[in-house]
């Protein structure tokens, strides 16, 4: 129904509209003019793709958008009366990318049937746009298109014949432009064309083509001098490549790479020399972005963000971009595949308008108040330069970390501000600033190092004194953690002067989470663990069932086995793969919806399905969702389409008088932000007749993680417990695996002797502060225990519930989306978080902002 309504739609007279901004976005920097948004199939349905400029000659200038039914182009040389001038129907797709060439548009997309093909809109008469020609020859699809005006070609990325099958990179004459004539196509040879050589995104400039190998996660250059024959000059992957798209600053020396996938943030290399490229810097507006674009405009770089909108950052350093500008049209959540696809800047007005896949086309007018301030972080003694510094700006609340040279660069708006940077090993430093506009300040921040110490020791069972391999020992909220070898040892190395929280976890044992002060004179040394009073290994059969009402997933069910570890292979770079179970710091291309096609993309094995069970020792087996045959093909056996539950025998804890039951646990999704994929677990204490979430696991946790339930948090123990484990995928195409091992229950642990006391219950600042979307909120426990936390607004009233329940001690992230407890959007203003554990209570104050 919603298609045949968009058809009514798109057929209807084209008279013009008048314009209504749906929403403001929020905005610093840009000035919204016009917004239209005729073609949406809802709130959150991808209605839109790309968008791009057309200039006539005499100077008018027109913005063309992607939509789900063709191309729309609306004359916007006077944004508060623009008006569409023609909508060019094609087929129905989500893709739809485009460019512009003299009086012609050149439209590409990965839809099929009538009118598939490359576009060619004449713009003769721009008030009366003409689909003048499709070109069909050697290809019907493509991803995207690039132009190179100044020798009259264009580059189709990404095709597809009518057989579906990939066809490459195709380079087209248009020096007659309604009928266009390959010249040349990369990589040539038999088709198809390969997941290695696919070519994504390209983008011509001078003698140069930069092509983008999203699905590899390679990036690639080649001399373009003659079209007819490319020549690669040099290639190159990178941690989390998941190479979309590139582009070079005026220079040529600068290239800036995006990664579609969330938390991987924009990537600057240096390639003044072109076959050693460089690694020089990261950012990101937002941990849990996507960065999607990037196009250069001069000294400035324009990103679009998804979720996080339109960027404009100042690249006059072209290695420490700062970001000048934003234009946020998404008011949901950050991650995922929502908001704005595409920008284009290239406007001889100045206008930058912006693509929103659910609301449409929005047209801006970018201001520059703004000064830099570059800042330094080094460490003393020596002045080292120290490079993934965290340095928050106060008080507009950025923060950025430094690059590789210890350098990073603000641009607010003109005024008084503090820099801050907490470092792990170092005291905290901070240093004021004044910006004035169109000035560069310059700040440093000093880092001292605080003397370390070596820690290390032996673990042993409590009760027989034996050795234990494989034992982990982590301080938390650090990057330290080890383990313990054959021979019980563990070594932390040199560890800065502090307080820490420690957590000593086996499986089959009752883990140990104390603290303990670390420096000159305090050591850690030996630790004893107790064996639990059950243990189950999985390594022999148990009783466990697989199934239960309600299931509907279509593939990857609960098995026990030796884990086949799922991924493909590294990449030629040499960086190796990571060690079976070691957290993963990055995806090197998973599935995303953004793309048709591989359905599955690059990752290590024991990245998505563990390569080992949990046991230490000799045990091989766990629970998994499903078994392949292929360790490359991460979507073999995966879940798909619902949910798979498995649980466990009946256990009686009625004799404990505050039993806790643990186990190990793994989750992989390729789409972290998506609501669907979790692993939840629930507690039953009538044999299963009734059940209690007590967990859930959504995210990235691909490492094997202790989770503990402490039975009295939800009910009273019982002869009749029983723990299920429910994998859930519900969306076509994510990647979703979960395996369990190593269960066991024992009475709550007494508290250790001989250990200082623990830390104070800790609530660090919600961030962002003022925030749009999601506000995060990060609290430290001291020790395992119940948890309360709750948004109030400024009457005291509780609004959100967030947590109410067992935790274990550590940090734990909650979220808060914005609405209340009956799922309504609260209004924007001040707001206040309350975390209360153990008799303790922290609060926080933080600002909604529409």
């Amino acid at each position: 129904m919603r298609f045949r309504i968009l058809l009514l739609a798109v057929c209807s007279t084209l008279a013009s509209v008048s314009v209504a901004v749906a929403q403001i976005p929020a905005t610093r920097n840009f000035t919204l003019l016009a917004q239209w948004n005729e073609f949406s199939l809802g709130p959150t349905a991808n209605s839109y793709s790309e968008c791009w400029s057309y200039i006539h000659s005499d100077g008018r200038e027109y913005a063309v958008i992607g939509t789900n039914a063709g191309t729309a182009i609306y004359n916007v040389t006077n944004p508060a009366a623009s008006y569409r001038v023609g909508l060019i129907l094609g087929p129905t797709s989500i893709w739809r990318e485009m460019k512009s060439y003299r009086d012609w548009i050149y439209v590409v997309t990965e839809g099929t049937g009538t009118g598939q093909g490359l576009q060619i809109i004449r713009m003769t008469n721009p008030e009366a746009p003409v689909l003048a020609a499709t070109y069909t020859g050697s290809f019907v699809r493509s991803h995207t298109v690039s132009v190179d005006t100044t020798r009259k070609l264009l580059i189709c990325n990404g095709t597809r014949d009518a057989a579906g099958l990939a066809t490459g990179m195709r380079i087209l004459s248009i020096a007659n432009p309604e009928a266009p004539v390959e010249i040349a196509w990369w990589p040539g040879g038999a088709l198809p064309v390969s997941n290695a050589n696919y070519i994504h995104d390209s983008v011509p400039i001078g003698t140069r083509l930069y092509g983008s190998s999203v699905y590899a996660g390679i990036q690639r250059v080649f001399d373009f001098t003659n079209a007819a024959a490319p020549a690669l000059v040099s290639s190159w992957t990178y941690p989390g490549a998941f190479t979309h798209n590139a582009w070079p600053d005026s220079s040529g020396n600068t290239l800036y790479v995006t990664d579609e996938v969330n938390g991987e943030p924009l990537k600057v290399f240096d390639i003044s020399t072109l076959t050693s490229p460089v690694l020089v810097n990261r950012l990101t507006s937002n941990p849990k972005a996507i960065v999607h674009n990037a196009h250069v405009k001069g000294r400035e770089l324009y990103l679009s963000n998804y979720t996080e909108g339109i960027r404009a950052l100042d690249i006059s350093d072209p290695r420490h971009p700062a970001e000048f500008a934003t234009a946020d049209s998404w008011p949901g959540a950050s991650g995922g595949f929502f908001g704005v696809w595409g920008v284009c800047p290239y406007f001889p007005s100045g206008l930058v308008i912006a693509s929103d896949m659910q609301t449409g086309l929005y047209v801006y007018q970018p201001n520059r108040n703004y000064g830099l301030l570059r800042v330094s972080v080094v460490a003393q003694p020596g002045a080292t330069p120290l490079s993934g510094a965290r340095v928050r700006l106060t008080p507009q609340g950025d923060s950025l970390e430094t690059a590789m040279d210890g350098v990073l660069q603000f641009a607010p708006t003109p005024g008084s501000y503090t820099v801050s940077c907490k470092l792990f090993g170092y005291e905290p430093a901070s240093a004021n600033a004044v910006v004035t506009a169109g000035g560069i300040t310059a700040a440093t921040l000093n880092m001292q190092t605080k003397p370390t110490t070596a820690v290390s020791g032996v673990v042993r069972d409590a009760n027989t004194q034996a050795v234990l391999e494989g034992v982990d020992i982590t301080l938390t909220d650090t990057p330290l953690r080890t383990q313990t070898n054959a021979s019980g040892a563990y070594a932390l190395g040199a560890v800065p002067e502090d307080l820490y929280l420690v957590q000593v976890r086996r499986p089959g044992y009752v883990p140990v989470v104390f603290s303990r002060r670390v420096g000159p004179g305090f050591e850690m040394g030996d630790f004893q663990l107790t064996p639990a009073a059950f243990y189950d290994a999985q390594e022999v059969a148990n009783g466990w069932v697989v199934g239960a009402t309600g299931d509907n997933a279509t593939a990857g069910f609960w098995i026990r086995g030796e884990p086949i570890g799922t991924g493909s292979a590294p990449p030629a770079s040499g960086l190796g793969a990571r060690r079976a179970g070691d957290p993963l710091t990055s995806l090197k291309g998973p599935a995303q919806p953004m793309h048709e096609e591989p359905e599955e993309g690059v990752v290590v094995p024991g990245d998505v399905q563990p390569e080992y069970d949990r046991t230490p020792g000799a045990g091989t087996l766990c629970w998994v969702t499903g078994q392949g045959t292929d360790p490359t093909q991460i979507g073999q056996a995966d879940v798909d389409n619902g949910k798979t539950s498995l649980t466990t025998v009946v256990y009686d804890l009625s004799a404990y008088g505050d039993p806790v039951i643990g186990f190990w646990r793994w989750f992989f999704t390729n789409t972290p932000t998506d609501s669907t994929d979790a692993l939840d677990i629930y507690l039953s204490g009538n044999g299963g007749s009734t059940y209690t979430l007590v967990e859930r696991v959504q995210g990235l946790h691909n490492a094997w993680t202790e989770s503990r339930i402490r039975v009295r948090d939800f009910m009273a123990p019982t002869s009749q417990m029983r723990v299920r484990f429910v994998a859930s995928d519900v969306t076509p195409g994510n990647v979703v695996e979960a395996a369990i091992d190593d269960l066991v229950f024992y009475e709550a642990s007494a508290p250790i002797t001989g250990v200082s006391a623990s830390p104070r219950l800790a609530l660090r600042s919600p961030w962002p502060n003022p925030a749009r979307g999601e506000t995060r909120f990060e609290v430290s426990l001291p020790r395992e225990g119940r948890l309360d936390a709750e948004v109030m607004d400024p009457q005291g009233r509780v609004v959100r519930s967030l947590a109410h329940g067992n935790h274990g001690a550590g940090q734990h992230t909650l979220l808060w989306d914005g609405r209340n407890d009956a799922g309504s959007a609260c209004a924007p203003g001040l707001y206040f978080v309350r975390m209360r554990s153990a008799g303790e209570e922290r609060q926080a104050r933080f600002v909604r902002i529409r």
